[in-house]
């Protein structure tokens, strides 16, 4: 999956983006705000990072990332 699907994805359910050096860290702040997801800053995810960011963001509704 794009990179920037999976971003606008997360921006469209309002979690925060905090930045570091190689991956970024979101936090879901709509429901809970207790859940993040650790992702990479490369063109592609893999399929694994995404299943595991949907896992993470449990909070968030079901098919949020599609």
């Amino acid at each position: 999956m794009k990179l920037r699907k999976v971003i606008q994805a997360l921006r469209r359910q309002r979690c925060t983006l905090e930045n570091g050096k190689e991956h970024d860290k979101w936090t879901c702040a709509k429901p809970c705000g207790k859940h993040t997801a650790i992702i990479p800053r490369h063109k592609e995810v893999s399929p694994g990072v995404v299943g595991d960011t949907i896992k993470r963001m449990e909070c968030l509704p079901e098919g949020w990332l599609q």
